[in-house]
This record gives C-alpha cells, sequence and structure tokens, in this order.
C-alpha cells in the first residue's frame, strides 16, 4: 500500500520558442529508477518525463520537456518486502499489481503538478486520464 509520494526535483524547459504552436501531445515515461527497503517499507526512486515534438516523423524536433523525480513510500509486510525486492534484484520489475498502483499514483501527481509547470512553460498539459493496466512481460526465448 502506497503511503507516501514525494516529487524532490522538478525541470522544465522550452527548446523552441517558435515551436510551440506545432508542438504534438507529449510522449511521456514513467521510469522506476530503484527500490531499496527499511523494515516493511519499501522507497520506490521513479522519473516521470514529459517530451513535446513538434511533429510525428523522425525528424520531428524538440519544443520542451518536464521531468519530475522523486521517490514514493510503500508499506507491506516484510515478507512480501522481501519478494519484492528480490523481483526487482532478479528483473528490475515490480508486481503487476504493485506496479500498476504505483504508475497510476504517479499518473495522477505528476500529472497535477507538470499541468503547473506546462501552464507556466505555455505547453500542453502532461495529462493521463484513464488507468494504466500491466502485464508481467516473457522472458526472451
Amino acid at each position: 500500500m502506497i503511503t507516501g509520494f514525494t516529487i524532490k526535483k522538478v525541470e522544465g524547459a522550452i527548446d523552441s520558442q517558435e515551436s510551440l504552436v506545432k508542438q504534438m501531445f507529449p510522449k511521456m515515461t514513467i521510469n522506476i529508477d530503484g527500490v531499496t527497503s527499511a523494515d516493511d517499507k519499501l522507497k520506490v526512486e521513479y522519473s516521470f518525463f514529459a517530451d513535446y515534438l513538434d511533429g510525428t516523423t523522425k525528424e520531428s524536433k524538440s519544443v520542451g520537456h518536464i521531468k519530475l523525480s522523486g521517490d514514493i513510500d510503500v508499506k507491506e509486510s516484510k515478507e512480501a518486502v522481501s519478494a519484492i525486492l528480490k523481483k526487482w534484484s532478479e528483473s528490475s520489475q515490480l508486481p503487476v499489481p504493485l506496479a500498476e498502483e504505483i504508475i497510476n499514483g504517479l499518473n495522477f501527481r505528476c500529472s497535477a503538478t507538470g499541468t503547473l509547470v506546462a501552464y507556466s512553460l505555455g505547453l500542453i498539459p502532461p495529462m493521463v486520464i484513464s488507468p494504466t493496466k500491466v502485464q508481467e512481460s516473457k522472458p526472451a526465448k
């Protein structure tokens, strides 16, 4: 269960003032950068990116970006924490239910904060409307 969200760093920049009128909806990426523990608590470090381009082709130019990073506190049983850390150390993946909870929480929190940053820069708000579903990746054969 998520018990806390912290945004530790906020970055935003315009790369091309002239291209603001041609900006497309941002490409958004969430990275889980690390997972650590203390007893029955996990600390999940994350980075949220919203990258703005002036088109959809390979030749598209950057209009700007927003980056938020921080950590999430998660409380679980000691056994669950051990299992989560084992899975993370083996595959850099979280269990699907926890990954979905974290991604959807980050989409909400980072979209809200990112909207304020986007507004001040003249960028389209990085809003995620629908819940995200995660599928377990299959090992390569």
